[in-house]
């Protein structure tokens, strides 16, 4: 487990692992079994609700099908770093388009 003072890299690499499974289910993919069932009954709704977990806090992501098909794999994967790091803005310098 993580928490938001673990190496930058770590962080980095958990979240453009959050960011391809993102980016799997929402071209129709289901990344791990273990998540199927909800990432498919998912998909019958506009977003998806994905938590992070980590040792200092929970991360609760909201996030529309469209944003995560429109948004770039570098702008979604800071998105969530910064979550992940607490920092003041959350959108990555931009919106990752």
């Amino acid at each position: 487990m993580t928490t938001k003072h673990s190496p930058r890299h770590i962080l980095q690499a958990q979240a453009n692992q959050i960011t391809n499974a993102l980016k799997a289910a929402e071209r129709g993919h289901t990344p791990d079994v273990m998540f199927a069932e909800k990432i498919n009954a998912a998909r019958g709704k506009e977003s998806i609700k994905v938590g992070v977990v980590m040792d200092d806090k929970v991360i609760t992501l909201d996030l529309p099908w469209k944003v995560i098909r429109e948004t770039r794999d570098a702008g979604l994967a800071d998105y969530i770093l910064n979550l992940m790091l607490e920092s003041r803005t959350s959108t990555g310098g931009g919106d990752g388009r």
